[in-house]
């Protein structure tokens, strides 16, 4: 499993990163890299000297910064894991998918937020951006979220957004990876039609699964809520102009995802 983890130097994206590492446990192999864009380096809060960008010396302080982070997480890496620090003055979007297609990656793991009230704003910004172009699983780690085994995922669903086959593929080779149950909220208007739990079956060819239906003007804090009544361990989101994801970046939903709630989100593109 090769795993990008993109970062500000924020406590968030660290949470992110240890989150990374720990996860890395249940794969036979993991090759784990850090990464920052020093185009938005004005956000990372570390001190710096002013130095013209790109230049060696400027960027051998960040990889010094990454270096950091990688010593910091030796203690819970395992052996079977490696962590690999890069950087580079390409706006985040551009760098991000540049690693991604060298060294193949298969999951990005990010924060949610920065450290002050601007980075909060921006950093959610990023993170929006990132799980509207990135096509591979995105997962987002609230602040105060610590690994456990994801056991139950509940995947919000509106048939107005249509699931691509390459999404329906993922979400299988997910739950079937991390073994966990799916349960199936399906919101819209006709969510007592017979249909609904059928249409389904046949987008996701998930044995252990439940379905739960909901009236389409369920808000995403609503979704927040029925994922800890229902004790899930991760929620699962699809891009696009009716999934619920960009009500989650709307300023109160996403400090709640990010503040109150434990549970990580997976944006599958």
């Amino acid at each position: 499993m090769k795993v990008l983890v993109p970062t500000d130097f924020s406590e968030a994206a660290f949470n992110a990163a240890k989150y990374a590492v720990t996860m890395s446990s249940r794969f036979q192999k993991a090759d784990i890299t850090l990464y920052h864009s020093y185009s938005v380096l004005h956000l990372s809060g570390i001190p710096m000297p002013v130095m013209p960008e790109d230049t060696p010396a400027f960027k051998e302080k960040i990889i010094g910064e990454l270096n950091k982070i990688k010593e910091q997480l030796a203690d819970i890496t395992p052996r079977t894991t490696t962590i690999n620090c890069e950087t580079d003055v390409l706006p985040l979007l551009e760098g991000m998918q540049q690693i991604i297609d060298i060294r193949s990656i298969n999951m990005v793991i990010m924060g949610i937020t920065g450290k002050s009230g601007l980075q909060k704003t921006l950093i959610g910004s990023n993170t929006l951006a990132v799980t509207q172009h990135i096509t591979i699983p995105v997962i987002i780690i609230p602040t105060a979220a610590a690994w456990k085994p994801q056991n139950k995922i509940l995947f919000a669903y509106n048939k107005k957004q249509p699931l691509l086959s390459r999404q329906s593929n993922a979400i299988e080779q997910l739950v079937t990876k991390l073994g966990a149950h799916l349960d199936v909220l399906y919101v819209g208007e006709d969510v007592d039609s017979p249909a609904v739990k059928q249409e389904i079956e046949k987008l996701l060819h998930v044995h252990d699964i439940s379905y739960h239906t909901a009236r389409h003007h369920k808000t995403a804090s609503d979704i927040l809520h029925f994922a800890e009544k229902e004790s899930t361990d991760m929620l699962l989101a699809i891009p696009g102009k009716y999934s619920f994801l960009e009500d989650l970046f709307h300023k109160s939903v996403t400090k709640e995802l990010a503040y109150k709630t434990h549970i990580p989100l997976i944006v599958i593109g």
